[in-house]
C-alpha cells in the first residue's frame, strides 16, 4: 500500500512502513551528508551507501514519531536489501518509486503517463 506519506513493503521478514515527508527528510539530512539539493546526485554517486540510508531513516522515522526505539540499524537494512536481491529488487524499486512520488506533488492521476522516477543507476 502506497500513498504520498508512506508505503508498506515487505523487508527483513515482515511488513514495514516507510515514511516520506518532512520528518523523514529532516532526520536524513541531519544525520547524513545529503541535502535536498544533492540527494539525486548522491544516489547516483554512491547508491550502496545512500539507498540503505534513505530506507533506514524512512523506517526509523516511523518509530521516532511514536516515541519508540527501532529494533534494527542501518546495517540490518543493508543486509535485508542484499537478501532481497540488491538495488534491482522489487522492494527497493517500490521504495524509490514511493519516494519519487512523494516528492512530486504535481504527478498526473493517469497512471499510463510515464513519470520521472528516482531509481538507482546501473553501473
Amino acid at each position: 500500500m502506497t500513498n504520498k506519506k508512506f508505503t508498506k513493503l515487505e523487508l527483513g521478514g515482515k511488513e514495514r512502513t516507510f515514511y516520506f515527508g518532512l520528518g523523514f527528510l529532516g532526520m536524513l539530512i541531519e544525520n547524513t551528508s545529503s541535502t535536498l539539493e544533492t540527494l539525486e546526485g548522491d544516489i547516483k554517486t554512491n547508491p550502496f551507501k545512500v539507498i540503505p540510508e534513505l530506507m533506514f531513516y524512512s523506517l526509523k522515522y516511523g518509530y521516532v514519531r511514536k516515541d519508540l526505539q527501532p529494533d534494527f540499524n542501518k546495517y540490518d537494512v543493508s543486509d535485508w536489501i542484499d537478501d532481497e536481491g540488491g538495488f534491482e529488487s522489487k522492494v527497493v524499486l517500490d521504495f524509490m518509486d514511493g519516494l519519487g512520488e512523494s516528492m512530486d506533488p504535481k504527478l498526473p492521476e493517469d497512471k499510463t503517463v510515464k513519470k520521472n522516477k528516482v531509481r538507482p543507476v546501473k553501473k
